[in-house]
């Protein structure tokens, strides 16, 4: 029998799963943040071998039992942060092969089907990754303003706030964030919204929480934030596509994973301008969403390492064994949209936006 470790060390936390050939899990464990950026390296070692001795207890393995561990990690961004962790994930010995990826790849494998395929994740911030059908693989470095990022939700938050001050100046449209962004943040007016933000009032968790008013705004009919929403739309399709151009897949059946808070929502606009976008470069491509947490992913990497074929038997065992609160509620395994798109949604604001 053939076991992997799976390992998404993040920001906020670190979860370490244990797989076998056939998809059954044997242990989960989970810790605090496992990014080396955050607090240091010694402190991320810590938390991702407090996940993962977890995870092995439960399973009743040993580390030479392991034959693969797979650790996809954010903070692995550069060739100098490979120098220092890979070095740090071997010195653990949890493994008898020990892998180091970026984190955006255990992203990908959980939101597509098999080995091969792109993602975009959308969350707090934005981050896309690739792997070809012959295993090439690329990631962006994802650090933000100075790699030429956008579309995170720390930015989106930026724009939210940004449409209503310029609603209330007089320089911008009328829009329904108005109120709900008042609302949201229990501000009287924009004069007291605007002095709280200056005196850096509103944590940076709160204003995060106001991305998904800005989907409820443009589903009814809120021009300004379905613009915004298009701009989006966009920038992940743009991204994608990129990825398919760089690995030359425009041709196949590419499956696009749409991973992060900000496609939780299933807005029909967004996932229409990604699709309409992404269709015009490569007309056979599925858009997905993600049914797993990253850290399932991180495991099937290694298994596929480790020579396992990972088919519809092993994803029905995966599923029944799978703890809840690692895989994603209300979702489906089925494409999120058609290979059309609907006249009217989409495509009629971005002609207003190109002055069509």
């Amino acid at each position: 029998m053939k076991y992997a470790l799976g390992v998404d060390g993040g920001g906020s936390k670190t979860h370490a799963l244990i797989l076998d050939q056939d998809g059954q899990v044997r242990g989960f464990g989970s810790s605090g943040c496992g990014n080396h950026q955050e607090h240091g390296l010694g402190s991320a070692v810590a938390e991702i071998e407090s996940a993962v001795r977890t995870a092995i207890e439960q399973s009743a393995l040993t580390t030479q039992e392991i034959q693969v561990g797979c650790f996809c990690l954010a903070g692995a961004d550069l060739k100098s942060d490979y120098q220092i962790l890979i070095p740090a994930m071997e010195a653990l010995n949890l493994a008898q092969t020990v892998i180091v990826k970026n984190d955006t790849l255990a992203a990908l494998r959980a939101s597509i089907t098999r080995s091969w395929g792109v993602a975009v994740i959308c969350g707090s911030g934005f981050n896309a990754a690739a792997r070809s059908p012959d295993g090439r693989e690329f990631v962006f470095p994802a650090l933000g303003y100075i790699s030429g990022d956008w579309g995170g939700g720390s930015q989106l938050s930026q724009e939210i706030i940004r449409l209503v001050m310029r609603a209330w100046d007089g320089r911008g449209e009328k829009t329904l964030l108005t109120s709900l962004v008042l609302n949201s943040l229990g501000s009287p007016s924009e004069e007291v919204l605007l002095e709280r933000l200056y005196k850096d009032e509103i944590p940076y968790r709160r204003l995060l929480q106001l991305v998904p008013l800005l989907f409820q705004a443009a589903e009814a009919g809120d021009v300004p934030s379905q613009k915004i929403v298009v701009q989006i739309g966009e920038e992940v399709a743009v991204t994608a596509n990129a990825l398919i151009k760089r690995l030359s897949m425009q041709s196949l059946d590419v499956e696009v994973g749409l991973a992060g808070g900000v496609f939780k929502d299933k807005d029909h606009l967004l996932i229409d301008t990604v699709t309409q976008k992404i269709h015009q470069v490569a007309p056979k491509a599925i858009m997905r969403r993600t049914q797993y947490e990253p850290v399932i992913g991180a495991a099937l990497l290694g298994l596929e390492n480790a020579g396992v074929t990972v088919d519809e038997e092993f994803y029905q065992r995966l599923n029944e064994t799978l703890p809840v609160k690692l895989k994603y509620q209300n979702l489906d395994d089925k494409p999120v949209q058609e290979n059309v798109i609907q006249k009217g949604s989409a495509s009629n604001i971005m002609e207003e936006q190109n002055g069509n």
